[in-house]
Protein backbone atom coordinates (compact mmCIF):
# COMPACT_ATOMS: atom_id res chain seq x y z
CA UNK A 1 0.00 0.00 0.00
CA UNK A 2 3.15 2.47 0.58
CA UNK A 3 3.40 2.81 -3.23
CA UNK A 4 -0.03 3.88 -3.76
CA UNK A 5 -0.11 6.07 -0.96
CA UNK A 6 3.35 7.87 -2.03
CA UNK A 7 1.67 7.31 -6.14
CA UNK A 8 -0.84 9.76 -4.51
CA UNK A 9 0.52 12.42 -2.27
CA UNK A 10 2.77 14.84 -3.02
CA UNK A 11 5.29 17.46 -1.31
CA UNK A 12 4.28 21.21 -1.35
CA UNK A 13 6.86 23.87 -1.24
CA UNK A 14 5.67 27.25 0.36
CA UNK A 15 7.23 30.91 0.95
CA UNK A 16 7.63 32.37 4.13
CA UNK A 17 4.09 34.23 5.48
CA UNK A 18 1.97 32.10 3.71
CA UNK A 19 -1.58 31.45 4.70
CA UNK A 20 -2.00 27.51 4.91
CA UNK A 21 -5.25 27.22 6.09
CA UNK A 22 -8.01 29.33 7.48
CA UNK A 23 -10.11 28.52 10.23
CA UNK A 24 -14.02 27.94 9.07
CA UNK A 25 -13.06 26.98 5.67
CA UNK A 26 -12.63 23.38 4.00
CA UNK A 27 -9.95 21.79 2.59
CA UNK A 28 -9.86 18.82 0.25
CA UNK A 29 -6.36 18.09 1.32
CA UNK A 30 -4.32 17.30 4.37
CA UNK A 31 -0.59 18.30 5.49
CA UNK A 32 2.09 17.31 7.51
CA UNK A 33 4.90 19.44 8.04
CA UNK A 34 8.17 18.41 6.65
CA UNK A 35 10.30 21.33 6.96
CA UNK A 36 10.17 24.94 8.82
CA UNK A 37 8.05 26.24 10.87
CA UNK A 38 4.16 27.35 11.30
CA UNK A 39 1.88 28.97 13.42
CA UNK A 40 -1.38 27.24 14.23
CA UNK A 41 -3.74 29.95 15.59
CA UNK A 42 -7.11 28.96 17.44
CA UNK A 43 -10.41 30.88 17.62
CA UNK A 44 -9.79 31.66 20.94
CA UNK A 45 -7.15 33.83 19.92
CA UNK A 46 -4.22 30.96 21.54
CA UNK A 47 -1.24 30.43 19.04
CA UNK A 48 1.36 27.66 18.97
CA UNK A 49 4.31 27.43 16.93
CA UNK A 50 4.95 24.42 15.32
CA UNK A 51 8.60 22.85 13.93
CA UNK A 52 9.48 20.06 11.33
CA UNK A 53 11.64 18.54 14.25
CA UNK A 54 9.21 18.58 17.38
CA UNK A 55 6.69 16.13 17.99
CA UNK A 56 3.67 18.56 16.68
CA UNK A 57 4.74 17.42 13.33
CA UNK A 58 3.34 14.28 13.62
CA UNK A 59 0.35 15.18 13.35
CA UNK A 60 -2.08 15.71 10.78
CA UNK A 61 -2.22 20.20 10.10
CA UNK A 62 -5.98 21.37 9.83
CA UNK A 63 -7.42 17.86 10.04
CA UNK A 64 -10.90 18.60 10.27
CA UNK A 65 -13.00 20.28 7.57
CA UNK A 66 -14.29 23.12 8.24
CA UNK A 67 -10.71 23.60 9.69
CA UNK A 68 -10.61 24.36 13.03
CA UNK A 69 -7.56 26.40 13.33
CA UNK A 70 -5.64 29.07 10.94
CA UNK A 71 -2.07 27.68 10.05
CA UNK A 72 0.88 30.30 8.43
CA UNK A 73 4.07 29.58 7.64
CA UNK A 74 6.89 31.45 9.43
CA UNK A 75 9.32 30.45 7.65
CA UNK A 76 9.96 28.70 4.43
CA UNK A 77 8.07 25.18 4.38
CA UNK A 78 8.02 21.54 3.13
CA UNK A 79 4.02 20.04 3.46
CA UNK A 80 3.12 16.37 2.68
CA UNK A 81 -0.21 16.60 1.05
CA UNK A 82 -2.33 13.75 1.31
CA UNK A 83 -5.68 14.11 -0.42
CA UNK A 84 -8.54 13.96 2.62
CA UNK A 85 -10.45 11.03 1.43
CA UNK A 86 -7.20 8.91 1.19
CA UNK A 87 -6.80 10.21 4.49
CA UNK A 88 -9.88 8.95 5.87
CA UNK A 89 -9.58 5.79 3.91
CA UNK A 90 -6.36 4.78 5.78
CA UNK A 91 -7.77 5.93 9.18
CA UNK A 92 -10.83 3.28 8.83
CA UNK A 93 -7.91 0.39 8.14
CA UNK A 94 -7.67 -2.42 10.51
CA UNK A 95 -4.85 -2.29 12.77
CA UNK A 96 -3.98 -5.33 11.46
CA UNK A 97 -3.96 -6.51 7.63
CA UNK A 98 -3.69 -9.99 7.01
CA UNK A 99 -0.97 -10.94 4.47
CA UNK A 100 -2.55 -12.61 1.00
CA UNK A 101 0.60 -15.60 1.78
CA UNK A 102 -1.30 -15.96 5.49
CA UNK A 103 -1.80 -20.35 6.18
CA UNK A 104 -3.31 -19.22 9.11
CA UNK A 105 -6.22 -17.10 10.72
CA UNK A 106 -5.58 -14.56 13.31
CA UNK A 107 -9.39 -13.46 14.65
CA UNK A 108 -9.37 -10.02 15.29
CA UNK A 109 -10.42 -8.72 18.84
CA UNK A 110 -13.62 -7.65 20.08
CA UNK A 111 -15.00 -4.89 22.37
CA UNK A 112 -18.87 -4.16 23.38
CA UNK A 113 -21.74 -6.21 24.35
CA UNK A 114 -20.73 -9.26 21.25
CA UNK A 115 -18.10 -10.02 23.70
CA UNK A 116 -19.08 -13.54 25.10
CA UNK A 117 -20.69 -14.25 21.70
CA UNK A 118 -17.58 -13.29 19.87
CA UNK A 119 -15.38 -15.31 22.32
CA UNK A 120 -17.66 -18.19 21.77
CA UNK A 121 -17.20 -18.09 18.44
CA UNK A 122 -13.05 -17.39 18.75
CA UNK A 123 -12.83 -21.10 21.08
CA UNK A 124 -14.99 -22.94 18.22
CA UNK A 125 -13.08 -21.40 15.38
CA UNK A 126 -9.80 -22.36 17.20
CA UNK A 127 -10.84 -26.07 18.33
CA UNK A 128 -12.40 -26.70 15.21
CA UNK A 129 -15.47 -27.13 16.82
CA UNK A 130 -17.66 -24.77 14.43
CA UNK A 131 -20.24 -26.29 12.70
CA UNK A 132 -19.66 -25.65 8.83
CA UNK A 133 -21.78 -26.01 6.17
CA UNK A 134 -21.06 -28.80 3.55
CA UNK A 135 -21.36 -28.11 -0.03
CA UNK A 136 -24.33 -29.53 -1.91
CA UNK A 137 -24.11 -33.22 -2.84
CA UNK A 138 -23.81 -32.54 -6.68
CA UNK A 139 -20.77 -30.52 -6.94
CA UNK A 140 -18.70 -33.27 -5.00
CA UNK A 141 -20.46 -35.49 -8.11
CA UNK A 142 -19.47 -33.36 -10.80
CA UNK A 143 -15.65 -32.58 -9.07
CA UNK A 144 -15.22 -36.29 -9.11
CA UNK A 145 -16.20 -36.96 -12.64
CA UNK A 146 -14.23 -33.30 -13.67
CA UNK A 147 -11.37 -34.63 -12.20
CA UNK A 148 -11.05 -38.05 -14.29
CA UNK A 149 -9.40 -37.89 -17.18
CA UNK A 150 -11.13 -40.47 -18.68
CA UNK A 151 -14.37 -38.77 -18.40
CA UNK A 152 -16.44 -36.88 -21.37
CA UNK A 153 -18.66 -34.56 -21.95
CA UNK A 154 -21.26 -37.21 -21.26
CA UNK A 155 -20.42 -38.12 -18.74
CA UNK A 156 -20.24 -34.78 -17.27
CA UNK A 157 -23.61 -33.96 -18.65
CA UNK A 158 -24.78 -37.58 -16.69
CA UNK A 159 -24.09 -36.14 -13.11
CA UNK A 160 -25.04 -32.57 -13.96
CA UNK A 161 -28.68 -34.15 -15.02
CA UNK A 162 -29.24 -35.30 -11.58
CA UNK A 163 -30.12 -32.04 -10.82
CA UNK A 164 -33.02 -31.06 -12.90
CA UNK A 165 -33.00 -27.34 -11.59
CA UNK A 166 -28.83 -26.88 -11.82
CA UNK A 167 -29.02 -28.68 -15.39
CA UNK A 168 -31.93 -25.80 -16.90
CA UNK A 169 -29.53 -23.38 -15.40
CA UNK A 170 -26.36 -24.09 -17.25
CA UNK A 171 -28.50 -24.79 -20.63
CA UNK A 172 -30.21 -20.95 -19.67
CA UNK A 173 -26.05 -19.75 -19.33
CA UNK A 174 -24.49 -21.60 -22.14
CA UNK A 175 -27.27 -19.28 -24.28
CA UNK A 176 -26.84 -16.43 -22.88
CA UNK A 177 -25.42 -13.05 -24.05
CA UNK A 178 -21.88 -13.83 -21.73
CA UNK A 179 -21.32 -17.44 -23.75
CA UNK A 180 -23.71 -18.19 -26.61
CA UNK A 181 -21.92 -18.78 -29.80
CA UNK A 182 -23.35 -19.18 -32.96
CA UNK A 183 -26.27 -22.04 -32.32
CA UNK A 184 -27.90 -22.28 -29.98
CA UNK A 185 -27.44 -25.40 -27.74
CA UNK A 186 -30.35 -27.60 -25.95
CA UNK A 187 -28.60 -30.73 -24.32
CA UNK A 188 -26.01 -30.84 -21.37
CA UNK A 189 -23.09 -32.62 -23.74
CA UNK A 190 -23.15 -29.70 -26.47
CA UNK A 191 -23.23 -27.11 -23.43
CA UNK A 192 -20.00 -28.74 -21.16
CA UNK A 193 -18.64 -29.45 -24.58
CA UNK A 194 -18.73 -25.70 -25.85
CA UNK A 195 -17.81 -24.76 -21.99
CA UNK A 196 -15.61 -26.71 -21.27
CA UNK A 197 -14.62 -28.30 -17.86
CA UNK A 198 -13.64 -25.74 -15.93
CA UNK A 199 -16.30 -24.12 -16.86
CA UNK A 200 -18.92 -26.08 -16.34
CA UNK A 201 -17.49 -27.26 -13.04
CA UNK A 202 -17.59 -23.73 -11.73
CA UNK A 203 -21.18 -23.18 -13.41
CA UNK A 204 -22.72 -25.74 -11.66
CA UNK A 205 -21.07 -25.34 -7.66
CA UNK A 206 -22.32 -21.66 -8.21
CA UNK A 207 -25.65 -22.04 -8.82
CA UNK A 208 -25.83 -25.64 -5.89
CA UNK A 209 -24.77 -22.97 -3.79
CA UNK A 210 -27.81 -21.08 -3.60
CA UNK A 211 -29.22 -24.53 -1.90
CA UNK A 212 -27.11 -23.46 1.03
CA UNK A 213 -28.85 -20.17 1.89
CA UNK A 214 -31.62 -21.68 3.85
CA UNK A 215 -33.45 -21.80 7.55
CA UNK A 216 -35.69 -22.66 9.18
CA UNK A 217 -36.07 -19.17 11.30
CA UNK A 218 -37.82 -16.45 9.05
CA UNK A 219 -35.70 -13.72 10.77
CA UNK A 220 -32.41 -15.82 9.86
CA UNK A 221 -33.65 -16.56 6.30
CA UNK A 222 -34.59 -13.27 5.47
CA UNK A 223 -30.54 -12.45 6.27
CA UNK A 224 -29.67 -15.42 4.20
CA UNK A 225 -31.90 -13.63 1.19
CA UNK A 226 -30.02 -10.54 1.79
CA UNK A 227 -26.78 -12.16 1.86
CA UNK A 228 -27.52 -14.05 -1.43
CA UNK A 229 -28.96 -10.89 -3.07
CA UNK A 230 -25.65 -8.90 -2.71
CA UNK A 231 -23.36 -12.07 -3.57
CA UNK A 232 -25.66 -12.59 -6.89
CA UNK A 233 -25.20 -9.11 -7.68
CA UNK A 234 -21.24 -8.90 -6.97
CA UNK A 235 -20.48 -12.23 -8.81
CA UNK A 236 -21.64 -11.00 -12.42
CA UNK A 237 -19.93 -7.89 -11.84
CA UNK A 238 -16.49 -9.77 -11.02
CA UNK A 239 -17.47 -11.91 -14.20
CA UNK A 240 -16.89 -8.42 -16.47
CA UNK A 241 -14.38 -6.61 -14.53
CA UNK A 242 -12.21 -10.03 -14.93
CA UNK A 243 -13.28 -10.04 -18.78
CA UNK A 244 -11.20 -6.58 -19.51
CA UNK A 245 -8.37 -7.80 -17.22
CA UNK A 246 -6.27 -10.55 -18.56
CA UNK A 247 -4.89 -13.21 -16.12
CA UNK A 248 -8.23 -13.49 -14.35
CA UNK A 249 -10.77 -16.15 -15.78
CA UNK A 250 -14.46 -15.35 -16.08
CA UNK A 251 -15.79 -18.26 -14.26
CA UNK A 252 -13.33 -17.87 -11.36
CA UNK A 253 -14.27 -14.74 -10.88
CA UNK A 254 -18.10 -15.52 -10.80
CA UNK A 255 -17.73 -17.69 -8.23
CA UNK A 256 -14.80 -15.84 -5.95
CA UNK A 257 -18.35 -13.66 -6.07
CA UNK A 258 -20.40 -15.46 -5.01
CA UNK A 259 -18.22 -17.35 -2.30
CA UNK A 260 -16.71 -14.01 -0.88
CA UNK A 261 -19.16 -13.52 2.07
CA UNK A 262 -19.58 -17.11 2.87
CA UNK A 263 -18.30 -17.23 6.38
CA UNK A 264 -21.93 -14.87 7.13
CA UNK A 265 -23.62 -17.95 6.07
CA UNK A 266 -21.88 -19.96 8.18
CA UNK A 267 -21.98 -17.65 11.40
CA UNK A 268 -25.70 -17.17 10.51
CA UNK A 269 -26.37 -20.79 10.48
CA UNK A 270 -24.91 -21.04 13.40
CA UNK A 271 -26.98 -18.48 14.84
CA UNK A 272 -29.54 -20.81 15.18
CA UNK A 273 -29.30 -21.98 18.23
CA UNK A 274 -28.27 -19.02 19.74
CA UNK A 275 -31.70 -16.89 20.18
CA UNK A 276 -29.79 -13.73 21.50
CA UNK A 277 -28.38 -13.44 18.22
CA UNK A 278 -30.89 -14.30 15.74
CA UNK A 279 -33.18 -11.82 17.05
CA UNK A 280 -30.82 -9.20 17.33
CA UNK A 281 -29.67 -7.57 14.17
CA UNK A 282 -27.49 -5.38 15.27
CA UNK A 283 -25.13 -7.74 17.38
CA UNK A 284 -25.45 -10.28 14.56
CA UNK A 285 -24.53 -7.50 12.33
CA UNK A 286 -21.45 -6.80 14.35
CA UNK A 287 -20.49 -10.29 15.08
CA UNK A 288 -20.76 -10.92 11.20
CA UNK A 289 -18.19 -7.43 10.42
CA UNK A 290 -15.86 -9.03 12.85
CA UNK A 291 -15.99 -13.10 11.93
CA UNK A 292 -17.03 -13.04 8.68
CA UNK A 293 -13.87 -13.42 6.75
CA UNK A 294 -11.95 -15.37 9.16
CA UNK A 295 -14.70 -17.65 8.87
CA UNK A 296 -14.79 -17.90 5.51
CA UNK A 297 -11.26 -18.87 4.97
CA UNK A 298 -12.02 -21.89 7.13
CA UNK A 299 -15.46 -23.13 5.24
CA UNK A 300 -12.92 -22.71 1.71
CA UNK A 301 -10.13 -24.62 3.71
CA UNK A 302 -12.10 -27.25 4.48
CA UNK A 303 -14.16 -27.57 1.07
CA UNK A 304 -10.51 -27.93 -0.48
CA UNK A 305 -10.91 -24.58 -2.42
CA UNK A 306 -7.46 -22.94 -4.14
CA UNK A 307 -5.80 -20.35 -2.22
CA UNK A 308 -7.23 -17.60 -4.32
CA UNK A 309 -10.90 -17.69 -2.95
CA UNK A 310 -9.36 -17.98 0.62
CA UNK A 311 -7.84 -14.82 -0.12
CA UNK A 312 -11.02 -13.14 -1.22
CA UNK A 313 -13.15 -14.12 1.62
CA UNK A 314 -10.31 -13.10 4.09
CA UNK A 315 -9.52 -9.21 1.93
CA UNK A 316 -13.25 -8.49 0.55
CA UNK A 317 -13.80 -5.77 2.64
CA UNK A 318 -9.81 -4.55 2.58
CA UNK A 319 -10.16 -1.58 0.33
CA UNK A 320 -7.06 -0.09 1.00
CA UNK A 321 -4.70 -3.29 1.27
CA UNK A 322 -2.34 -3.16 -1.86
CA UNK A 323 -0.09 -6.35 -1.01
CA UNK A 324 0.36 -8.08 -5.10
CA UNK A 325 1.58 -5.57 -7.59
CA UNK A 326 -0.34 -7.79 -9.94
CA UNK A 327 -4.25 -7.85 -10.36
CA UNK A 328 -5.71 -10.72 -8.44
CA UNK A 329 -8.99 -12.17 -7.71
CA UNK A 330 -9.30 -9.86 -4.46
CA UNK A 331 -9.37 -6.87 -6.96
CA UNK A 332 -12.08 -8.23 -8.25
CA UNK A 333 -13.62 -8.96 -5.27
CA UNK A 334 -13.02 -5.27 -3.98
CA UNK A 335 -13.70 -3.49 -6.60
CA UNK A 336 -16.82 -5.26 -7.64
CA UNK A 337 -18.44 -5.03 -4.05
CA UNK A 338 -17.69 -0.36 -4.27
CA UNK A 339 -19.90 -1.10 -7.05
CA UNK A 340 -22.03 -3.01 -5.97
CA UNK A 341 -22.84 -0.44 -3.15
CA UNK A 342 -22.88 2.34 -5.35
CA UNK A 343 -26.70 4.14 -4.19
CA UNK A 344 -27.00 2.30 -1.40
CA UNK A 345 -26.67 4.29 2.47
CA UNK A 346 -23.09 2.30 2.65
CA UNK A 347 -20.97 4.68 0.29
CA UNK A 348 -21.01 7.09 3.06
CA UNK A 349 -18.59 4.85 4.85
CA UNK A 350 -16.86 3.78 1.77
CA UNK A 351 -13.88 5.16 -0.27
CA UNK A 352 -14.18 6.40 -3.90
CA UNK A 353 -13.26 4.42 -6.48
CA UNK A 354 -10.12 5.83 -7.64
CA UNK A 355 -8.69 5.88 -4.33
CA UNK A 356 -8.81 2.02 -3.67
CA UNK A 357 -5.02 0.24 -5.09
CA UNK A 358 -6.98 -2.53 -6.77
CA UNK A 359 -9.19 0.08 -8.80
CA UNK A 360 -5.62 0.94 -10.76
CA UNK A 361 -4.54 -2.87 -11.07
CA UNK A 362 -7.69 -4.01 -13.04
CA UNK A 363 -7.93 -3.74 -16.98
CA UNK A 364 -4.11 -2.97 -17.46
CA UNK A 365 -4.36 -0.33 -14.76
CA UNK A 366 -6.14 2.07 -17.26
CA UNK A 367 -9.75 2.15 -15.63
CA UNK A 368 -10.88 5.71 -14.79
CA UNK A 369 -14.43 5.94 -12.64
CA UNK A 370 -16.18 6.67 -15.90
CA UNK A 371 -14.68 4.00 -17.71
CA UNK A 372 -15.46 1.55 -15.00
CA UNK A 373 -19.07 2.08 -14.67
CA UNK A 374 -19.49 1.95 -18.43
CA UNK A 375 -18.13 -1.65 -18.75
CA UNK A 376 -20.85 -2.30 -15.83
CA UNK A 377 -23.52 -0.31 -17.89
CA UNK A 378 -22.39 -1.69 -20.95
CA UNK A 379 -22.32 -5.30 -19.79
CA UNK A 380 -25.59 -4.82 -18.27
CA UNK A 381 -27.19 -7.52 -20.05
CA UNK A 382 -25.05 -9.66 -18.94
CA UNK A 383 -25.30 -8.89 -15.58
CA UNK A 384 -28.71 -9.37 -15.62
CA UNK A 385 -29.20 -12.62 -17.01
CA UNK A 386 -26.44 -13.99 -14.85
CA UNK A 387 -28.62 -12.54 -11.87
CA UNK A 388 -31.64 -14.00 -12.87
CA UNK A 389 -30.08 -17.43 -13.51
CA UNK A 390 -28.34 -17.20 -9.67
CA UNK A 391 -31.83 -16.12 -8.43
CA UNK A 392 -33.41 -18.48 -5.31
Amino acid sequence: MQNYVLSETHIEHCNADTRIAVAGEANEQIFYLMAGEVRVSFNNGKQIVCKADQPCSLVALAEKTPSEVSIDSLTAVDLLSIPRELYDAIKRLPPVVNQRSNNTIELQDSEGPEDELYWEFHEAVQNNSLELPSMPDITMRIAKVINDSNSDSEDIAHVVQADPTVAARVISVVNSAAYRGKQPIDNLPDAVTRLGRSVTHNLVISFALGKLFQSRSKILQQRMLRLWKHVSYVAPICHELANVTPGLATDQALLCGLLHDIGALAIIGAARSKPELAENPELLDRVLNNLKGEVGAMVLRKWEFPDYFVQSALHAEDWMEDISHEPDYVDLVVIAQLHAFVGTPAMARLPRLDLVPAFHKLALGKLTPRHSIGIIENAREQIRELRDLLAL
